[in-house]
């Protein structure tokens, strides 16, 4: 992982079930950024390097459409 995709491990928090906070109103609150780098440490995670090289698959498909 380079410099940019390290992850700030210095704050952790425990909370009581069902009293957690909301991920998705941690996430809204982050700047546009932050948002993107945390997907693209995700993506790191998943996805191996020799992989990320690929691409996407492009995937084709012909559908009949039945005349009504």
């Amino acid at each position: 992982m380079n410099e940019q995709s390290k992850m700030d491990k210095i704050s952790v928090k425990a909370y009581s079930l069902g009293k957690e906070p909301k991920d998705n109103e941690y996430w809204l609150a982050q700047p546009a950024i932050k948002r993107i780098e945390a997907v693209e440490i995700l993506r790191q995670q998943v996805i191996s390097e020799d992989e990320s090289k690929q691409g996407f698959q492009r995937v084709c498909r012909i559908v009949e459409l039945s005349q009504s």
